[in-house]
């Protein structure tokens, strides 16, 4: 009876330990897509940023005379310097979406495991 009590008690010491391990790793990785997303708000501002900056190359290029603006030396730059940023915040969206695919599956291969271990329980 106490050989059973103590397994009891480490099984289920085991099971809380093991869901309080869970919680503090997703709640980490929760942590890190807060940054990545402070991460994404700053790119937004470059990205606005570079995009008026593109319109007022396209801009000065057609007031000086350009035909066709976009083949001009400057405006070229602020295209790579969009697409740069772009690049960038794209990443980012990709780092998120991993982060939240290990969030999802992280206890799911846990319970799984722990259900298989379960032995059947007999009617009557």
């Amino acid at each position: 009876m106490n050989q059973e009590a103590k397994e009891k008690t480490g099984k289920g010491l085991k099971t809380v330990l093991s869901y309080t391990g869970i919680f503090i790793l997703n709640t980490w990785r929760r942590m890190l897509i807060l940054g990545r997303k402070l991460i994404l708000c700053y790119h937004a501002q470059r990205r606005r940023r570079a995009f008026r900056q593109l319109g007022r190359q396209v801009f000065q290029s057609h007031m000086e005379g350009e035909v066709n603006p976009m083949l001009t030396e400057g405006v070229k730059d602020a295209v790579d310097k969009a697409r740069a940023v772009n690049d960038a915040k794209d990443w980012q969206y990709r780092a998120i979406s991993v982060l939240r695919e290990k969030i999802r599956t992280a206890g799911a291969a846990k319970v799984a495991a722990r259900e298989e271990e379960k032995p059947p329980e007999e009617a009557g």
